[in-house]
């Protein structure tokens, strides 16, 4: 299951870019890697350019090793992991009643993948660690906030619940302050770990589970293993509960509007301004999606046969309807759509 990381070597006499010196995990550096690490001091090859001897590029290939190997020790060999699942799969009859095995593999790599970004999350947060720094971001029609990068605090668990917002710069305590913040963690905590339908009742679930999760902090990461942002969860929690400066507190707030919302504005229409929030009418938060699923549903009964549907709409959950209707809003095409719904339903529907 570990991979031999690749003996270090030059793929021509005198090398004199990275791309030219090939090892490691990365032998095979693809498109802008090409122009952008260069061994040189500047762009004017002319004047700076670095050019490899004999001697010196032996120097270089015999420490490059030396101090990449004990830093990246393992590699997931997937071809071996991929037959190992292939194994298990064929061995036990459950499994097959469930998905197919091309999906297994499919999970299988997307964990992967998802591991490997999560790592690099964690070992970049550990250079930022201590440091105050800025976030160039981008505002949309929609008034998102945008931030590009590893590091951004849009949709990513891990990476929002490592940003925190630069300590308090006056140095004068602001009770004021402290209860705004303690306000907003008092929201926000527990609709990472839920959803809830009003705010009052998301401060009595956290009240009522304060005394499981609040007692150590094996406690705290038992509890969020079950969150729906388990990171945040436990960022804000930490924040609540342990005694910080009032304004280093996580990003916790996502979107500031929707582009549903928006179009209920211009449409001046009441139920589709309740449904997305942008008012209360019955002082309770409703989830656009969840409302949705409910109206596709009986849109298949009726259109659809009653064998095709009985199967079809069980399996239309919100991660589908979401993938459906908030990309129609920005001209997703009905054949992207179709294969949207292809992809997610292809052990039920053929291509007809």
């Amino acid at each position: 299951m570990v991979c031999k990381p690749v003996e270090w070597k030059s793929t021509v006499v005198n090398p004199t870019t990275l791309a030219e010196v090939r090892g490691g995990y990365l032998s095979q550096p693809t498109g802008d890697i090409y122009h952008r690490y260069r061994l040189l001091t500047s762009h004017d090859n002319s004047h700076f350019f670095i050019k490899l001897e004999p001697d010196s590029r032996h120097g270089l290939l015999t420490i490059m090793p030396r101090n990449v190997v004990f830093s990246c020790q393992g590699s997931l060999n997937l071809k071996n992991a991929s037959d190992i699942l292939r194994k298990i799969y064929a061995e036990d009859e459950s499994i097959k009643n469930v998905c197919n095995f091309p999906q297994l593999l499919q999970i299988l790599l997307q964990r992967v993948q998802h591991a490997r970004s999560e790592s690099f999350i964690l070992t970049l947060a550990s250079a930022y660690e201590g440091y105050q720094f800025y976030l160039p971001s981008f505002i949309d029609f929609r008034g998102r906030i945008y931030r590009s990068g590893i590091l951004h605090f849009h949709e990513r668990d891990l990476a929002r619940s490592l940003i925190v917002f630069a300590p308090n710069p006056y140095d004068s305590y602001d009770s004021e302050i402290d209860k705004r913040c303690r306000k907003i963690l008092y929201c926000s905590a527990p609709f990472h770990y839920k959803s809830f339908q009003s705010y009052t009742e998301s401060n009595e679930w956290y009240n009522d589970n304060k005394s499981s999760f609040n007692t150590s902090d094996h406690s705290l990461i038992e509890f969020a293993l079950h969150a729906k942002k388990p990171f945040q969860f436990i960022a804000n929690v930490l924040s609540l509960e342990r005694k910080t400066d009032p304004s280093t507190i996580p990003v916790t707030q996502d979107a500031s509007s929707s582009a549903y919302q928006i179009m209920s504005y211009f449409l001046l229409d009441v139920e589709l301004a309740n449904r997305t929030n942008l008012i209360s009418i019955d002082d309770k938060i409703h989830d656009l999606y969840t409302k949705l699923i409910e109206e596709l549903r009986d849109y298949l009964k009726v259109h659809l046969r009653s064998s095709l549907a009985s199967v079809v709409c069980p399996r239309i959950d919100r991660k589908l309807v979401k993938a459906i209707f908030m990309p129609l809003i920005y001209g997703k095409t009905v054949i992207s759509t179709t294969k949207d719904i292809h992809n997610s339903l292809s052990s039920l529907l053929t291509n007809q």
